[in-house]
């Protein structure tokens, strides 16, 4: 072990026994699992799926296919995998897909077997999520109209109910036939019902909406395992079935995977004067012996992983209740489930969308707008890219490199861990996954309505079964606030033994003769790494300073692509890590180009298709992006030559675009009113427009011919566009920009920014005012790398 600091000076709260036995792992216990033709094979046992045999811990993502147009899912998806997402979860909304009864519509955006099959295709596994009752934010829960008024209570055990869900299951098993994963298909999961015996949803076909509800249900796992025997029947056979795990959720007893989740805002109280309290969601506790914070399970949590379906990736904004989600949210939120002992990571949503509109209604609940399902997800209601995309790929690259590692691991939670509340903005919040003398500590300065600030002069001491260890050796750390970091201690590098590090790790790489790690300092956290020195022969650092005492090296670096530690271990193995800033982890991800694995950083989105891909850039900014390994040879683009310069231990490229003006004439019909109009041409050379509107009022309404294409609940950011769906139709007719004006006296008016000046529309019934209408180009562009030895 490690040379200790003086013990005395460490405060108590910043102690945690890690040295204690891991609880038994049960196996077999459970009826899910199987093996496709190829070999490959799914198993879990009481804590962790085995992927072909291995510990893993997959990354799904929510992406509904009928609230998205056909022609992008593939762009889309493409995505949503460079965002390290690996199992598209998927609703199918019965509502959009028999809004008559009898007549099944899977055609245009609701090809569901066309879905599914893009998703095989580019090597994404699916859960289907199959209902009957959905939820999402759709009519009724995804309840037909038609269904109202039937002689039969819904969510039940009657005959005549169960009649019409079997003739649901047989379409979506028809349109399913061959892509399951028995026939070598990418549908690995099966979702039966949602939230049973949880929440129902309203009616919108009564009178006065949302006086009748749907029923929650109340026939418990008899019910539910109904549900899976109509689904067998009708041969929608998976490895997994799953079930949401909330309060009162009912499972069918090691039949079923119950799934779990949280959300940073809850904006769907009714009540237009409900303020929000902090969630508990940000209290380290262990979510496998205790998923739910309200209350017990219905099933026994040890005989179960903790795994996700709904971890928030956003919010959809209601009426009433207009939250903006910060990256950090999601980003913390995540980390509190992996701290958990979560083994599974899913995200609602992962990618927003748009409702559609059948010939009977709109088809959204009543709460919400529309059309709008942006959700405010990393991947928003027309592609754009958020900030939380690149937070959770930090998390995610993490996840596919180390998830084998991480998965055997069990939570250990500080003893007073319980008596944080979430106002407690001056303890320290940490907890730790360990095995084998081996772990992670997570730590997290993130609270939703809390200002938090940052903690300084921080050290922990983890008692281990080696004995006790102190981190750091220097400087005390400071965690910053709205920061979650995940540090190692006990960590094998190939041969060489990491004591501890006060960076994130990251991803790693195989490169000719070493293997390359990748680490990031957190926001204001000192860059330390603790080395065995009995574990190599030789050390160099660029761009770092090391010490040795006793039997341990110490190093300290300065982040950034210049900083590189080289180790030589006692084998004649070489392993080398680099230290980049959080704000190269954020864009930085691993690609495949010519045949090697590098490290790709950029603002840009790599979507990898073939032997390269194509570059996904908004703005007319400058396109560049860093490598390692570096590229022997010339990168071309239709938009020209990339231009190649070191940035340290990487290869920098870049590209000045030409700009690229969106032409569009715009017409004011007053404060709240303009008519906007594009020449035929203006998508030629580019793969989007996003229209960014920047008003202040209600609501904004965009329509084209009268028909509502768009709509957007104003938070106090600016609405976007994308026109690339609606380009066919504004080569000819117009878009109408309509702004609703909000009453000063309204409780939604508390989502106006503070300070602004009030201006009355002309009818001085509220604000309602456009600011200003930008469009701007978002590119999509291929990549073709040409090698030195074709070059010349």
């Amino acid at each position: 072990m490690l040379p200790q600091n003086d013990l005395s000076a460490l405060s108590t709260e910043h102690f945690l026994d890690v040295s204690g036995s891991a609880p038994p792992i049960l196996a077999g216990h459970l009826k899910l699992g199987g093996v496709n033709p190829q070999g490959r094979s799914f198993e879990f046992n009481s804590f962790y799926l085995l992927h072909n045999d291995l510990p893993c811990i997959p990354v799904m993502g929510e992406f509904h296919f009928s609230r998205y147009p056909r022609r992008d899912w593939e762009v889309e998806l493409l995505k949503m995998k460079a965002g390290g997402i690996e199992i598209v979860a998927t609703y199918i909304f019965w509502i959009h897909i028999e809004a008559d009864e009898g007549a099944f519509d899977w055609a245009d955006n609701k090809d569901l077997r066309a879905f599914i099959t893009l998703c095989g295709a580019l090597g994404l596994d699916a859960v289907v999520r199959i209902g009957p009752f959905a939820h999402g934010e759709c009519r009724n829960g995804g309840f037909p109209d038609w269904l109202y008024g039937r002689p039969f209570a819904t969510r039940s055990g009657d005959a005549r109910y169960l009649a019409y869900v079997e003739r649901f299951y047989q379409a979506i098993s028809t349109q399913l036939e061959g892509l399951l994963f028995k026939d070598g298909g990418p549908v690995i999961g099966i979702q039966i019902e949602n939230e049973y015996m949880h929440t129902g949803a309203p009616w919108e076909v009564t009178y006065r909406t949302g006086t009748e509800w749907v029923p929650r249900g109340s026939e418990g796992s008899a019910h539910m395992a109904t549900l899976k025997n109509l689904a067998q029947r009708v041969g929608l056979d998976a490895p997994i079935y799953t079930c949401t795990g909330w309060l009162n959720s009912p499972i069918v007893d090691g039949e079923m995977l119950p799934m779990h989740g949280g959300y940073v805002f809850t904006p769907w109280s009714p009540d237009p004067s409900y303020v929000q309290p902090p969630t508990t969601e940000f209290i380290f506790r262990d979510r496998h012996r205790t998923p739910l914070l309200t209350g017990a399970p219905t099933y026994d949590p040890v005989r179960y992983p903790y795994i996700c379906c709904e971890i928030g990736g956003g919010i959809q904004d209601t009426y009433y209740h207009r939250n903006i989600v910060p990256p950090e949210a999601i980003e913390a939120l995540t980390v509190m489930n992996l701290a958990g002992g979560a083994n599974w990571i899913g995200y609602y949503m992962y990618h927003g969308g748009s409702n559609p509109i059948s010939k009977q209604s709109y088809l959204n609940e009543y709460t919400v707008p529309r059309i709008s399902y942006d959700f405010q997800a990393p991947l928003r209601e027309f592609g754009q890219v958020a900030d939380s995309f690149r937070y959770l790929r930090i998390l995610h690259l993490f996840l596919k490199d180390f998830g084998d590692l991480l998965a055997p691991m069990t939570a250990c939670v500080p003893s007073d861990a319980a008596a944080i509340v979430p106002t407690d903005t001056e303890s320290l919040r940490f907890a730790a996954r360990t095995k084998d003398g081996s772990g992670f500590v997570f730590l997290n300065n993130y609270q939703d309505h809390v200002e938090m600030h940052d903690l300084t002069d921080i050290r922990l001491t983890l008692r281990t079964g080696e004995g006790m260890l102190t981190i750091p050796h220097g400087e005390p750390l400071t965690l910053a606030k709205h920061v979650a970091a995940i540090i190692p201690f006990g960590l094998i590098l190939g041969s060489i033994r990491l004591e501890y590090a006060t960076t994130q790790l990251l991803t790693k790489i195989q490169t000719a003769g070493a293997t390359d790690y990748f680490f990031f300092a957190p926001h204001k956290m000192r860059s330390e790494y603790a080395f065995s020195a009995a574990s190599f022969r030789k050390l160099t650092v660029e761009g770092g300073t090391t010490i040795d005492v006793a039997d341990t090296t110490y190093v300290t670096v300065t982040p950034g692509t210049a900083c590189l530690i080289t180790l030589e271990a006692i084998s004649g193995e070489v392993v080398r890590i680099f230290t980049l800033t959080r704000a190269q982890a954020e864009n930085a991800t691993k690609v495949t180009l010519a045949g090697q694995t590098r490290l790709f950083i950029s603002e840009d989105t790599l979507l990898e298709k073939g032997a390269v891909g194509a570059l996904h850039h908004v703005g007319n900014s400058e396109v560049g992006f860093s490598l390692y390994p570096p590229f022997e040879g010339v990168i071309e683009s239709p938009n020209g030559n990339f231009e190649a310069a070191t940035d340290g231990q990487f290869t920098h490229y870049a590209l000045k675009l030409a700009e690229h003006p969106i032409p569009f004439e715009m017409e004011s019909i007053g404060a709240n009113k303009v008519c906007l109009s594009f020449p035929p041409n203006f998508l030629d050379g580019l793969d989007d427009v996003y229209l960014r509107i920047d008003y202040v009022g209600d609501m904004g309404n965009a329509f084209i011919d009268g028909r509502l294409v768009s709509d957007n609940f104003y938070n106090g950011t600016a609405w976007e566009i994308g026109l690339r769906r609606f380009a066919d139709q504004l080569s000819s007719k117009e878009l109408l920009i309509m702004i609703t004006p909000i009453a000063p006296q309204a409780q939604n008016a508390r989502y106006l920014p503070t300070g602004m000046a009030f201006q009355p529309d002309v009818n001085q019934a509220g604000i309602s005012l456009i600011r200003s209408i930008t469009a701007v180009p978002v590119y999509q562009i291929p990549l073709t790398l040409i090698p030195a030895s074709e070059g010349g």
